[in-house]
């Protein structure tokens, strides 16, 4: 008796389709970029189908390759977008490398250089005019994504620099201010005037992976393995430093973190846990006092 069997060929495969480096939306929320070793992946959310591949070209400012035939890159290690409606998200890569890419036409608008060790975070400023990036150097450099150039460099944290966030100018500066966080257990703010550090925050006790601002830039809040989510309060007019406002411990160590855009809500995501959600109203009530920042 002759039996009929099914036959399965090999037919494609996606690779690799998501890496270490945390996922980022586009602003319409419809594309979700995720990082795929030394590519960028671009996905349709509705659809929940690979809607295209950002591959890096030559090492060379600007282009970008749409064929696996290139030289080996160097992987991803971070994503951001710029604010708004803008379509440029960028990405900082293992070699030191930041490639600013346009989604709408998923094309590497320009390739930046300057740091000497993997970028570890990227954040545009509020008007996307500038980028800033921080790396395994202990360096930050502020770029300037228009002009496609760097501004200048800041120097002076002791370790990996973690995570980034600007402080929006209020009339008297014309780039405001950046806060820093880093394995180094300190949280630093520059004047981007100056260019120089006009205050750092020494209360954690282990190495600071996460920090955000609320929308008002009234609260920042900082996250270390030392197992605390610490807030405080800014205040741009007076850079000046007491006792945390509150420390509020977790079962394990907060590495990434972020506030919700109406500012009453905070997630922090603990290693090994599942995210640890709070109302900053209640953090506040809890506290008999805050930090300036």
């Amino acid at each position: 008796m002759v039996k009929a069997y099914l036959r399965y060929e090999f037919s494609g495969a996606f690779g690799v389709i998501n890496s270490g480096p945390a996922p980022c939306y586009d602003a319409s929320g419809k594309l979700l970029v995720t990082a795929a070793l030394e590519n960028l992946a671009v996905w349709n959310v509705k659809q929940g189908s690979l809607a295209a591949t950002l591959v890096p070209g030559p090492s060379t400012s600007g282009g970008a390759s749409t064929s696996s035939s290139h030289a080996a890159a160097a992987e991803v290690t971070c994503i951001t977008r710029a604010p708004g409606n803008s379509p440029l998200i960028a990405a900082g890569y293992a070699d030191g490398s930041v490639r600013i890419w346009d989604l709408s036409s998923n094309d590497c608008v320009v390739t930046l250089k300057g740091h000497k060790a993997g970028v570890t975070a990227l954040r545009f400023s509020p008007s996307g005019a500038q980028l800033a990036s921080g790396s395994k150097d202990t360096d930050i450099i502020l770029w300037d994504v228009v002009g496609e150039t760097g501004l200048f460099r800041l120097r002076g944290h002791k370790d990996q620099v973690t995570d980034l966030a600007f402080v929006s100018s209020d009339g008297s500066s014309s780039y405001g201010w950046l806060v820093s966080s880093s394995k180094d257990a300190l949280v630093k703010a520059w004047d981007l005037d100056t260019q120089h550090c006009c205050q750092t925050l020494t209360g954690h006790k282990g190495e600071v992976w996460a920090l955000d601002v609320d929308p008002s830039e009234s609260r920042l809040v900082t996250g270390s393995t030392d197992h605390e989510l610490r807030v405080y309060a800014i205040d741009a007019a007076a850079a000046s430093t007491s006792a945390p406002s509150t420390s509020t411990p977790q079962p394990s160590s907060g590495t990434q973190g972020g506030v919700s855009k109406t500012g009453n809500g905070l997630a922090a995501q603990a290693s090994g846990r599942a995210p640890l959600l709070r109302s900053i109203g209640s953090v506040k009530r809890q506290a008999g006092g805050h930090d300036r920042v």
